[in-house]
């Protein structure tokens, strides 16, 4: 049932109020007005002045140094969700006499025009938020009373929000950092068919292909082939969300504005200028691609979130002014466009116009596969990746993000013309561009960067819908009990819709992904119980060995050499687990195998850091120095071995619960979180009071207290990320390169507070380059192509050598080296040399 005038928190009826300059209030406007600055107000203080508000920010700003640091996403997120859930709720309950509606879509509009609003805060300030919800609001409806001239533009009114929020999208929330809006990790989809001929691999699609044909035109009844070809030509458009996000990272929310521009301009061209279908196609889809031109155009100036934002208020523009522009609609009737039709051939049937939509679905599939493996693909996964690499090698960034809106637009607008087509008709209405939502978030679902994945989509948006409503009804041959008349209830596909989303949140790749996975874990211990391999993982294998025999005879090599050079004084590849006097194993890693993915980077490391030590990790860039520190702050989890920590194993234990143990890490990019203030920072550790004993050992912070820690210098940031550890130190602390890119002076400073940790017991692991570390190191592991080539006390290390020749560094000042170099030859260019060959490799 509809309700009209719902009422508020009162009074009944409203009491109205005229104030001078015949400004009239009532009630339940003032009831919005107190209730939303009320809310900004204690949000502000939750977010600035208490330690819950300071974890949530610093979540926000660095999620995995919020972890290191011992705070619990999981715990953070939901109290998020239950404050948004609490101040949406109370939003619908004092704004729905002021909107006089209790429709759902009404609230969705509200919701993005709300959007507008947080722009003026750049998506931080609460404050400005709040003013710009204020100044939107008094503009919205000063241009209704007094923007005479767009008296006769059809919907300007209610577009200035969106105006508004694109504006200042491109002008406030610009990023110069990224300006690809990425939804998901950068990294290549897993091939869980690797394993296979090419026949098994594509056997699956040709019989889906045939099954298809054979349901087409001789099992499927009419209704049912009607949702079919529907489902096919939405799959075709949800093609083009495979172009645009899942090749090129950028969320697009305006495909559903491609397909409703084509369409419209299609039945425009049909209708009132008499051009055939393939013309009038034509003309869609071109003007379909100069609209994706303009929405693209934001994307030069803006990324990530507001990207996708900037995308949508483009699209609810053309919703609420292009489309409703009667003379392009043909008012509220629409367009009729007729089948197509190519010389004999006539696709007047859903048979055949989903015969139609299967020959487009393919030439779509074989353009991406050709574009993925072309030089404008490549192109285009670089600027994905990383736009100020991408320029540096001559990559043009506008050219790549143009070409990547072009193809999609096209796709979308082909597709838009087809669903017109298969309709009858078209209108202003068909696909609305929230519309595109549900669209996005079905493709992400079953997987946006896989092509197939799209087209399933596309037939499970159309055929699934209409079997919950209709149910499924077998042959007589069947018994009655298999037979399923559906179910009315609206909350079943929200339900399953949601179900589908935590699973999203399990595996990214999407649902089909899912199952291929699983089938290949299936294979893989089919083969291991028979002990063979199929042709393609024995080449595989037989490559893994060899490269592990040229590694392990690398490193052999490498361990006599460092003997030999005299930069150890003690037996080559000795044990590297080790106790010692000095003090308890604070930290252990036994026989670790860890790696990202099919990519093992740290093969059978065994190190162990004792109370009141500090231990050196030395080796070149790409030894995996940092995902070691990863596989011992808990970011990584091991593929095999163990982390003990004070005696217990926290292989799977939580990155939060590790540092709340006592365990915390500075990860290479400076340990601070650069939006919060230098007092913050140190928030998030210490007390007031322990705060205070930082400003006094470390002068510079108290007078930057108020600041950005972005704001400091390296050398700042770097007593920042340190300092709290001087005042309350941990039992186990790993930095990460702490001294890179800092001044000789600076990096004194930084050894003498390690030294006083190692005073108060810390166990401490210092991966660096520089021969300051072995200078006040107590042990020193040398790491290289994830194995630790050597391990022992610092004192069967010489200083000298191990800094001329491991590090490639040389001290012309003393003259005794040179005597010495010049009087017998150095094995060290050979062993050089090959280290090098080995880190390329």
């Amino acid at each position: 049932d509809h309700v009209y005038s719902p009422r508020g928190i009162g009074p009944t009826p409203k009491v109205t109020w005229t104030h001078p300059g015949h400004v009239v209030i009532n009630s339940d406007q003032a009831n919005v007005f107190a209730a939303a600055a009320f809310s900004a107000l204690l949000l502000w203080l939750l977010m600035r002045r208490t330690s819950l508000g300071l974890r949530l920010r610093a979540l926000v700003d660095r999620p995995d140094l919020a972890r290191m640091r011992g705070v619990d996403p999981g715990r953070s997120s939901a109290v998020a969700w239950m404050l948004g859930t609490m101040l949406a709720g109370l939003a619908g309950v004092v704004g729905a006499p002021v909107f006089n509606s209790l429709l759902p879509d009404t609230y969705t509009f509200v919701l993005f025009v709300a959007a507008a609003a947080a722009v003026f805060g750049a998506f931080r300030s609460i404050p400005l938020a709040f003013v710009g919800g204020l100044v939107l609001g008094v503009a919205q409806n000063l241009v209704a009373g007094y923007a005479t001239f767009a008296s006769g533009i059809v919907g300007f009114n209610s577009a200035v929000p969106f105006v508004i929020l694109l504006v200042g999208l491109i002008v406030v929330a610009r990023d110069r950092s990224r300006t690809a809006g990425t939804t998901v990790d950068d990294v290549p989809v897993n091939d869980y068919f690797s394993d296979l001929p090419r026949w098994r691999r594509t056997a699956p699609w040709v019989v889906a292909v045939a099954f298809l044909f054979v349901y087409l035109f001789w099992l499927g009844s009419d209704f049912w082939v009607s949702q079919v070809t529907r489902g096919l030509i939405l799959g075709l458009i949800f093609l083009s969300f495979v172009i645009v996000t899942g090749l090129g990272g950028l969320v697009s929310l305006a495909q559903a504005a491609f397909v409703t521009i084509a369409g419209l301009t299609a039945g425009l061209l049909i209708n009132r200028f008499d051009l055939p279908f393939w013309p009038a196609l034509l003309g869609g889809v071109v003007v379909s691609v100069i609209l994706g031109i303009i929405i693209a155009l934001p994307s030069l100036r803006v990324g990530g979130l507001a990207f996708a934002l900037s995308t949508l208020a483009l699209a609810l523009l053309a919703d609420r002014v292009l489309f409703p522009w009667n003379w392009f609609r043909n008012n509220q009737v629409g367009w009729t466009i007729p089948r197509p039709s190519i010389g004999p051939l006539h696709f007047d049937t859903d048979r055949s116009m989903a015969v139609l939509a299967l020959v487009l679905i393919g030439g779509v599939i074989l353009l991406i596969r050709n574009l993925e493996r072309s030089a404008s693909g490549r192109a285009i996964v670089a600027v994905r990746v990383s736009e100020p690499a991408a320029t540096a090698s001559g990559i043009s960034v506008v050219g790549a993000k143009l070409r990547l809106f072009v193809l999609a637009a096209v796709v979308a607008g082909v597709g838009g013309v087809l669903l017109g087509s298969y309709t009858g008709s078209v209108n202003s209405e068909a696909t609305p561009a929230l519309t595109g939502l549900l669209w996005l978030a079905t493709v992400v679902l079953f997987g946006i960067r896989r092509p197939a994945a799209a087209v399933v989509a596309g037939l499970m948006s159309a055929v699934f819908p209409a079997i919950l409503a209709y149910g499924v009804h077998w042959p007589s041959l069947f018994p009655d009990w298999m037979n399923w008349n559906g179910t009315a209830s609206f909350w079943v596909p929200s339900i399953l819709f949601g179900l589908g989303a935590i699973q999203l949140s399990r595996n990214p790749d999407g649902a089909l992904s899912v199952t291929a996975r699983q089938n290949h874990e299936r294979r893989a211990r089919k083969a291991q119980k028979r002990g063979t391999l199929v042709p393609a993982e024995s080449k595989i294998e037989d490559v893994r060995a060899a490269e592990r025999r040229e590694i392990d005879l690398e490193l052999t090599e490498h361990a006599a050499q460092l003997v030999e050079e005299g930069i150890v004084r003690v037996g080559a590849a000795v044990p590297t687990s080790r106790t010692s006097s000095t003090g308890a194993t604070a930290l252990s890693l036994e026989r670790v195998d860890a790696g990202y993915g099919d990519l093992q980077v740290l093969s059978s490391i065994d190190l162990a850091l004792q109370s009141g030590t500090i231990t050196a990790l030395l080796g070149p860039n790409g030894a995996g120095k940092s995902t070691l520190c990863a596989v011992a702050a808990g970011l990584i989890r091991p593929t095999r071995g163990r982390v003990v920590l004070l005696g217990d194993d926290v292989s799977g234990v939580a990155v939060h619960l590790r540092a709340r143990r006592g365990l915390l890490a500075t990860p290479e990019q400076r340990g601070v979180f650069p939006a919060l203030t230098v007092d913050e920072n140190l928030a998030l550790r210490l007390r007031r009071t322990e705060r205070e004993e930082v400003y006094e050992r470390f002068p510079m912070l108290r007078d930057r207290r108020s600041i950005p820690a972005s704001d400091l210098s390296g050398g700042e940031q770097q007593i920042l990320s340190l300092g709290p550890f001087a005042v309350r130190p941990p039992r186990v602390l790993i930095a990460d390169e702490p001294t890179l890119g800092l001044a000789p002076l600076v990096v004194r400073n930084l050894m003498a507070i390690f030294d006083e940790l190692r005073r108060d017991g810390v166990a401490i692991l210092l991966v660096e380059e520089k021969s300051q570390v072995v200078e006040v190191a107590d042990y020193v592991a040398f790491l290289e192509l994830g194995h630790i080539v050597w391990a022992g006390p610092k004192a069967d290390v010489d200083d000298h050598q191990l800094v001329e020749s491991y590090l490639g560094r040389f001290e012309d000042a003393r003259p005794r080296k040179a005597d010495r170099e010049a009087a017998t030859p150095r094995p060290a260019v050979a062993g050089k040399q090959a280290r090098e060959e080995g880190t390329d490799r």
